[in-house]
Formats: structure tokens, C-alpha cells, sequence
């Protein structure tokens, strides 16, 4: 059960329903303008959330989300201003996810052993504009157990550090034998003018009808990285909770480019 707890675009809040019933004008929102940003930005945009997030009452274990870093020493120090605004939050207890847009879905698997577990987590994802136009933004959720919830049931994960979208190609080919229901519902990208997903969603055109519904809240949104894959999820719950589509079946494929390529298959649970 995915619980939201935080959303802001720039410096402003919005609610998941915002998304749903497209009525979040980003337009509105304050904007960040940079020639050039480094991996650096992110902890400076960690540090000016700081105040939103330390009204949150966090604890036990917390899945970071992050744009696509690799230097390890930019992560320990994005891990220690996590640590200064959450005093009750363990460092071992922290699992980063630095995999840009792919971070969500990364983590999916990771994320349901620990709700297993410990009965609760939270996903914290943060992103900083990398250069250009754009929003930071921050995406925070708790997961829970619970009666009735999305469930995935198949991750697919391909790595494509050439660009050549062979890794798109690879995990929407195992989507699709895989999966054994009508889709009901595609969380998916816009990435620009063409998205890498376009070519080979074909290898899910058994499972396509005209009847499917499509997420695309980055046309709205704009790329927002890590937190476009939470954003989604959240989305699909929220829609489902909402619909209640008996034997519901829904597809998020997410992707970074030089990166990981992930998608997963949801069914919905009634317990």
C-alpha cells in the first residue's frame, strides 16, 4: 500500500489527484534556471528541502532514489545530509538507488521483501536539474502492508550503456511472455520527440487493446528522474484504489539512457 507523504515540483506542493485528474500546471511553479549543474546540485537541493522534510516524522528504513550518480564520495555525503534532517534514521538502514530514472523500479523488488518484513518503509526520491530549464523536485511515500495493493509480479531489467535501446527491446520482450492478461493500464515516458519505448512495445501488442489507459505524467510533469517512477506507481495506485478494475493488469516501463531499463507488471490484490 503506497501511502504519499510529500510531492513538491520547484518550491511547491501538489497532490497525487492533481496528476490523476490532470489539473497540476507546473507553468505556475517556481523555476530553476542554470547553465551548468553538477552532481554536487543534488545535495544542495537535499539541503533546500530541508525544511519540508524535517516535519516528517521518518524512521526505520528509507530507499533514497536518486539521478544517476557514481561518484561514491558525493553519495556518503548525500547520505550524511540525509542523516542531519532525519536524527531517528539508522545509516545502515539507508539503501541508495542512484539509477536516474530506473531508480524506482530498481528498488521495486528490494522494497517488497523489506514491506515483508519490517511491515513499513519509505521511498524518498529527490532529483536536481542536471543543466538548463527545469524543476528539482522531491517525491516521498511510505509502503505499507495492506489489505488490498498493488503487487508486482514481474521485473524485467536489461543495462544498455550504448544508447542503442537494446535493453528496452530485451525487457519488453520478457514483459510480454510473461505476462498472461490484457493491460489495463501504461505508465510510460514521453522522453522528447521520440521515446525509447516506441519501437519495441510492439513485443506487448498481444496484451495492448484500445481499451488500455495511458500514464504519461511527464508530458505534464516534465523529467523529473528518479521521482518520475515513484510518481507513476503512486498514480497507478491511487487510479486503481479509485476504479477498483476487477483482475487489473498494469505495465510501468521506465529508462535511462546509457543506464538501466526496467519494467514490471502489476497485478492488484484484494486480501
Amino acid at each position: 500500500m503506497f501511502q504519499p507523504s510529500l510531492c513538491l515540483l520547484g518550491d511547491q506542493e501538489f497532490l497525487i489527484s492533481q496528476l490523476t485528474n490532470h489539473t497540476l500546471k507546473p507553468s505556475e511553479f517556481s523555476v530553476s534556471n542554470f547553465e551548468e549543474i553538477d552532481s554536487l546540485s543534488i545535495i544542495d537541493t537535499l539541503d533546500s528541502y530541508s525544511n519540508y522534510l524535517s516535519k516528517r516524522d521518518i524512521s526505520g528504513h528509507v530507499f533514497l532514489l536518486l539521478p544517476n550518480i557514481t561518484d561514491k564520495n558525493i553519495l556518503r555525503r548525500v547520505i550524511a545530509s540525509f542523516l542531519s534532517i532525519f536524527s531517528k534514521v539508522e545509516a545502515d538502514k539507508i539503501a541508495l538507488y542512484p539509477y536516474g530514472n530506473a531508480s524506482f523500479l530498481m528498488a521495486l523488488n528490494s522494497i517488497e521483501r523489506s514491506v515483508k518484513k519490517n511491515n513499513s518503509v519509505w521511498v524518498v526520491a529527490i532529483n536536481a536539474i542536471d543543466s538548463g530549464y527545469g524543476l528539482d523536485s522531491l517525491v516521498m511515500a511510505r509502503c505499507s502492508m495492506g489489505h488490498r495493493g498493488l503487487r508486482p509480479y514481474k521485473v524485467a531489467v536489461d543495462l544498455d550503456f550504448e544508447g542503442t535501446d537494446t535493453a528496452t527491446s530485451n525487457i519488453t520482450k520478457q514483459l510480454g511472455l510473461v505476462c498472461t492478461h490484457l493491460l489495463d493500464e501504461l505508465a510510460l515516458s514521453i522522453e522528447g520527440e521520440e521515446p525509447v519505448w516506441l519501437e519495441s512495445i510492439q513485443f506487448l501488442s498481444p496484451w495492448i487493446t484500445a481499451d488500455a489507459s495511458y500514464q504519461l505524467i511527464d508530458s505534464i510533469t516534465g523529467p523529473l528522474g528518479p521521482c518520475n517512477g515513484l510518481l507513476k506507481a503512486l498514480c497507478v495506485y491511487q487510479q486503481q484504489a479509485n476504479r477498483n478494475i476487477s483482475n487489473y493488469c498494469g505495465l510501468q516501463i521506465d529508462v535511462e539512457r546509457y543506464g538501466y531499463a526496467v519494467g514490471v507488471l502489476y497485478r492488484w490484490v484484494n486480501e
